[in-house]
């Protein structure tokens, strides 16, 4: 049996048109399922090519390198697996940030089945700025790189062709000599809003610039920032209702490097905001950070003790439920922060303790859970909890909140705690496979 071109080519009948796609469409419904599938490529089929499991865990606040469509179509002389268990190799993807504002992928290549304590490891780095379709091109071949070694000790060996290049555009390791700018990477962002319509008008702008330098022994980060925010609310045709917000704030900190586990920080801020009734909060701390794990392990685990302290002036706009207008105060905080990305997924957790020393009384406990999880084959839970227990606000204004403030959000409200919960799991069954690429009417 021969299934017809998908081409629209145009047939008459009966004054009207039909396409052979919808002759296609009709032949394909009827045809018995193992018909079809004799047009499976061998790679779909598993035919003994390397498994691997693509495990990409790389978050960022531009395009992610996660395209796993591009990858299958990349590295095609491999069968995906859609879980890890069925896998013989695991490839993990993580990422950091550099100082110049560029990326460092980090694979890890784990062996499972034959290959279990076979382990690799491989990086990749790219600037600032660097074309999307360039990044997935490193990082794919990296990944070829990667795979190159389990390739070898498999029936797959005698396909193996190593060809060496010469790369102009290499992007080698930059120094301060070489550097014009020095390590300094300059940001500058801007965004409005216009949001219309006959009863109710919504402006928002908002915008920042951040100064950066950061090399191995010292980071320097500065940035200034700003939003408005107005809402206007038409109640009947004589009276409406305005609400602003508005958000503007400095801050800056300075880390040395004392060790592959200690660092030593200076931290300072100046900030106002209408909704916390600050006029102007100038606040300077000092800071001492503990790594259990080496710094050089920070893609894939990190266990954090921070503590600071310092002191806190501010300017209320309004009279606080304590009767002040303005207050110098001295404050700390401890913290303790443990993130792992793992094969089995990704954990983290946090608890802090911050208190102003004037008043002991006058502390904050927060706490948060969450994970990423692969319980079993074809099994994640996703989840996350955080609660605080609030003694510490010293900005309520004092007097009680108007009907309208409390709706439209103009002020903080008193709190002792607060609390959050999320969670979700998902399943996945069926063929262990996931070679095909198939893009067609993804946007229909």
């Amino acid at each position: 049996m021969v299934v017809p071109s998908l081409r629209s080519r145009s047939l008459q009948v009966h004054g009207t048109y039909v396409t052979y796609r919808l002759v296609a469409f009709f032949i394909l419904l009827a045809a018995p399922p193992a018909l079809i599938a004799q047009d499976a490529t061998p790679s779909e089929a598993g035919n003994g090519a390397l498994r691997i499991f693509f495990d990409c865990q790389a978050y960022s606040r531009g395009y992610s390198p996660c395209e796993f469509d591009f990858y299958r179509r990349e590295i095609p002389f491999v069968n995906y697996t859609r879980d890890r268990e069925d896998s013989q190799v695991h490839v993990l993807l993580t990422q950091e940030t550099t100082g110049s504002e560029g990326r460092r992928f980090t694979l890890d290549f784990i062996g499972r089945e034959e290959f279990v304590d076979i382990d690799d490891r491989l990086e990749v780095v790219t600037p600032a700025n660097f074309a999307r379709e360039r990044m997935l091109t490193e990082i794919a071949a990296a990944i070829k790189l990667g795979l190159v070694r389990y390739i070898a000790r498999t029936d797959q060996a005698a396909n193996i062709q190593i060809i060496s290049e010469d790369f102009e555009n290499d992007i080698g390791v930059a120094t301060a000599e070489t550097d014009p700018w020095n390590f300094w990477t300059f940001r500058v962002r801007g965004n409005g809003n216009l949001d219309v319509d006959e009863r109710t008008q919504s402006y928002r702008i908002s915008g920042g610039f951040s100064a950066n330098r950061i090399t191995d022994n010292l980071k320097i980060e500065i940035g200034i920032g700003g939003e408005h925010n107005e809402k206007i609310f038409e109640i009947s045709d004589t009276t409406s209702v305005t609400s602003i917000r508005e958000n503007y704030d400095l801050d800056g900190l300075t880390v040395w490097s004392l060790s592959d586990h200690w660092s030593l920080g200076m931290a300072y801020e100046a900030e106002h905001s209408s909704f916390e009734n600050k006029d102007l909060q100038l606040e300077l701390s000092s800071a001492l950070e503990f790594n259990i794990y080496p710094y050089s392990e920070s893609t894939r685990r990190q266990f954090n003790i921070l503590y600071t302290v310092g002191v806190r002036h501010a300017d209320y706009i309004k009279e606080t439920i304590f009767l002040k207008t303005e207050e110098t105060l001295p404050l700390h905080k401890l913290g303790a922060g443990l993130s792992v990305r793992q094969p089995w997924g990704i954990s983290w957790g946090f608890i802090e303790f911050s208190q102003y020393l004037h008043d002991l009384s006058k502390n904050r406990a927060s706490a948060s859970l969450g994970a990423n999880l692969r319980l079993f084959r074809g099994l994640s839970l996703n989840t996350n909890i955080g609660y605080s227990r609030i003694r510490d606000q010293l900005n309520v204004p004092a007097g009680d909140a108007t009907e309208e403030e409390v709706l439209l959000e103009q002020r903080i409200l008193q709190s002792g705690y607060d609390y959050r919960i999320s969670f979700g799991f998902s399943y996945t069954f069926g063929s262990i496979f996931t070679n095909v690429v198939n893009p067609r009417l993804e946007r229909f």
